[in-house]
Order: C-alpha cells, then structure tokens, then sequence
C-alpha cells in the first residue's frame, strides 16, 4: 500500500511492537514506534516519535484499564500532505507527459494510504496506533477483544461483578468515515491545484498568450518562427521564456526571451526583453550579454544570423562579435579608467570604428530654392528613399517611402534645439540656411544611421540622427526613428563612431560617441 514499514511482533505472551516508517507531518519526515504492553487489568502503551527518521522525541506512556475500553477498531488514515504532493505530481504528469513526475506520483501515493488501530475509552478519547499491515491490524484487535472479554467475564462472575462499567463483550469494528474521505480530498485538489497555479503564474503563465505570440511570431523577412530559431539545440540551451513586469509599469505587457548561446566553444547567457503590441507585433526594448546591455540593434543582426545558421547559411562575423563575454578586467585597471575611455570601450565591444571623415562637403544637399533631392537608402536590405524639399503651402517636407510597403511617413525635425532653430514660424528654413542628409554607419554593421543637418556655413547648425526602425514592416511605423540631436556652428564631422561639431576659430569641437544606440557628449 506505501512505503511505510511496519513491523508487528508479539513481544512474548503480554505485549506488540509497532513501527511504523511515517510520512510526511508537517513538511517533516516521521517515524513511529508505538510498543502495547498487556498486563492483567489494563494495557500500556507507549508511543516515541523520531524527527527525520533519526532523532528520538520524549516518549510518552498512556494507562488504559480494560474497564475503560469502549471500542477497538480499524480504520484508514490519510497522511494529507503526502497527498497534496501525490495530487500535485498527478496534475503534473498529465501535463508535461514526463518520466520523473510519475515516479514521484508513485512515491508519494505509496506514503499517503494508512491502516490505523483506533482504541476508544468511556470518555471518547481515542488513542490511535498506526501500521501499514491490515493482518498485524486485525490480529491485534482479536487479541485485545478476547483479553477484555474474558476480564469482563471473569469479573462478571465474582461477587460485585454487576457493577462494572463494561458489561457488553467487545467486538472489533471497521471505521468507514466518507465524509472524512470526501472532504480530504477535496480540500487536497483545491490546494495542490492553487499550489500548481502559483507556480504556473511565476513562471509567467501556461500557454500565456504574451509568450505564445512572441514565440510563434515570424522573423522578418522569412517564414521562420521566433521559437524554432531561438530554440536551436545546436545553439541554445537553458531556453526560457516568460511573461515579466517592467518596473512601474503595469498597463504594458512583456515578455522575456534568455538562454545559453554556445558557439565555437564559447558560452555566452543572453536575455532580450520585448513589448507585445498583439500577435505577432512586438518588439526587443532591452537586451544583454552576459549581463552587459547592449544596442536593441545588435539583436535583430544577431536573430538575422541566427536564421541564416537555421537554413545553413554562412554567418557574418557580426554575431561573434556581440555575443562575445565581456573580458575581464583588474580593479586598479578599472579605477584609473576616465569617462572618455569607458564610453569609448563599450563601444568598441560592439564595433570596430571606421577611420575616415566626412564633413558637410560630402553630405548630400538640398537648397530651398533648388528642386527635391532624393537619397536612396539600404536599411538592412530594406529599399528606403529619403525626398527633401519643399512642402504644400509652407514647411520642408522630410519624407522616408518605403519600397516595400509602398508607404511614406513624414521624419519630424526638432525645431527648437539648444534653444536655437533654423525653421522660421512657418516651417521654413531660414535665410541662408540649407539642408544635408547622409547615411553614415557608426557602428560599422550591416545598417547605416541618417545624419540630417540644418546649416548657414557660418554660425549655426543643428543635426538629427535617425536610426533604423527594424519592425517598421510589421507595425507599420517609420522606417527611421530620431535618436538624437545636436547644436554646433560652421559644420559636421562623421569620425567612426563620432560626430564632432567645430565651434570658434581655434580648432576645438564637441565630441560625441555612439553609445546605446544615441551619443554621449565627451
């Protein structure tokens, strides 16, 4: 029936030992030894606990005269908290449909089934002594109903015997409680149930729709499922996904995608954070390498590859690169680093900088009084053409039309930066002002950045940079997002990963590097 071993011996002519291989009480492992000791008038029975199987309790010893015994019967006894367990390992078996939980099923079912030997005095107390062995059971009963039978019939036959307590014989009966049953059970579904809901629940959901869209959304530009790239064996191990809260935020819903990424010898932990729009639109808001933020940018080349390796296509060797461990690095090293070499570092984790220059001469421009200009664009190939001119009556249109969606959206200047603007109260640029547009790849990857200048040559000019918009096609939105601006005087430098803006005649400038997908002033 369990696991529980018990032992019944007849300790000579006038006692039985019990012992009995417990259960759980109390999330606690027990063991029971309970010794009953017959004398003439009366039993004694002595009970010992051992906590974990091995420490012995303080014993305790109960009298019982046979005078005072009402009842002897055998009933079933229930270890409850083995059956929470066995109940929840059930629950668990049919839905992951694994080995382990119905080895556990098995063992907690064998631990929670009992056989208990209830003694019952003129008062109602009932004094319960547990074994796992029907046929000890039902001996021991039959002994001690003859022993009191034949005391209350030898008594009956002395003189005062008509004055005993006791003058029915004893007879051994079987304890059927099912409302006891019934209510064990029920209050034992309830609570493995809510046991397995909560972690359920902590584990971000089962089937939780978040995860399920994200999971099964298409990687653009191929019909490749999230989870059948990101799921790889041949690349990833330690796969979880779940739905999780954003810091003070509650309304937005967010799911979060970490594993093990194991390429060349090299194991790498990465996490991404998405914003779930709807089914099948979403997108990464935060991602890392061992611990260390990196552009959103970076894993979207990173799912791009990880496809490509899916259908047995070469890789670039942009992966490597960002999910590479971040090197070690000595205290003393780390304290004498200055803020200039710290932002300079993060970056070149990422990319190795370009070397050459490029100012406003190579920029493309775009007079107010000249014809529309167009820049065509290769956004990680995505056709994007970039129209400047004028606008209908008033204003400078900046237009991004997509080849793809056959779609426009208007890029939205800034118009009041640094406290300054080169736009008049009409939208138009002012006088001696013109406009310069280039693409430029700051991060020497597969997509540019759009550099977007307003310019007199003399003493004012302010700069724009957009950034990619990877999920454009999907959502909808711009291709091309604004992810910082800027103030200088003459002109633009593009150095690498820098842009610097000259200022006076004496040869210095604002520098500012490309970190975290904006720039930091230097």
């Amino acid at each position: 029936m369990n696991n529980q071993e018990t032992n019944q011996t007849k300790a000579g002519t006038g006692g039985f030992s019990f012992v009995w291989n417990g259960g759980f009480s109390y999330i606690t492992y027990l063991k029971k030894k309970s010794n009953v000791t017959i004398s003439s008038d009366r039993l004694m029975i002595a009970v010992q606990n051992f906590i974990l199987g091995a420490f012995p309790s303080s014993l305790k010893t109960t009298e019982l005269t046979f005078s005072n015994i009402k009842t002897v019967s055998i009933g079933s006894r229930i270890n409850w908290f083995d059956l929470i367990f066995s109940t929840l390992f059930i629950i668990v078996t049919v839905i992951s449909k694994s080995l382990w939980p119905l080895l556990l099923t098995a063992f907690f079912l064998w631990r929670t089934f009992n056989t208990c030997i209830c003694i019952t005095e003129h008062h109602g107390n009932k004094i319960r002594i547990l074994t796992n062995s029907k046929a000890s059971a039902n001996t021991f009963v039959q002994t001690i109903s003859q022993v009191v039978n034949q005391y209350i019939e030898t008594a009956a036959s002395v003189e005062n015997g008509a004055l005993l307590e006791v003058s029915q014989p004893l007879i051994p009966t079987v304890e059927n409680n099912k409302k006891k049953m019934i209510f064990l059970f029920t209050s034992t579904a309830i609570v493995a149930i809510a046991i397995l809901f909560v972690s359920i629940q902590s584990k971000g959901g089962f089937n939780n729709k978040y995860v399920e869209w994200v999971k099964e959304g298409t990687i653009t530009g191929t019909d490749l499922k999230m989870s059948q790239v990101l799921e790889n064996k041949t690349y990833f191990s330690n796969v979880e996904w779940k739905e999780v809260q954003e810091e003070g935020n509650n309304l937005d819903k967010f799911v979060m995608y970490q594993a093990t990424f194991s390429d060349q010898g090299v194991k790498v932990a990465i996490r991404t954070v998405f914003q779930v729009f709807g089914e099948n639109h979403y997108e990464a808001v935060e991602t890392s390498s061992d611990g260390e933020i990196l552009h959103t940018s970076d894993w979207y080349v990173f799912l791009a590859d990880m496809a490509d390796r899916y259908k047995n296509v070469a890789p670039p060797v942009k992966t490597t690169q960002i999910m590479e461990p971040k090197q070690e690095q000595s205290p003393a090293a780390e304290e004498t680093r200055t803020p200039s070499e710290d932002s300079s570092a993060k970056s070149s984790n990422v990319t190795t900088p370009k070397t050459d220059e490029s100012n406003l001469t190579s920029f493309t421009k775009w007079s107010p009084s000249g014809p529309d200009v167009t820049v065509p664009l290769q956004l990680d190939g995505e056709k994007v053409d970039l129209q400047v001119g004028l606008d209908s009556p008033n204003g400078v249109k900046i237009l991004a039309l997509s080849e793809t969606l056959k779609q426009g959206w208007s890029l939205q200047l800034d118009t009041n930066v640094g406290g300054g603007s080169p736009f008049d109260d009409l939208g138009d640029l002012k006088e001696g002002f013109n406009l310069y547009i280039k693409d430029y790849n700051f991060e020497n990857d597969t997509t540019p950045e759009v550099v977007i200048a307003a310019s007199d040559g003399k003493l004012e000019t302010y700069v724009w940079v957009f950034g990619y918009n990877y999920l454009f096609t999907e959502n909808g939105t711009s291709p091309l997002d604004l992810i910082w601006h800027g103030e200088g005087q003459s002109d633009v430098i593009l150095e690498g990963n820098k842009i610097l803006l000259p200022f006076g005649s004496q040869g210095l400038f604002d520098e500012y590097v490309f970190s975290n997908n904006t720039f930091m002033k230097q």
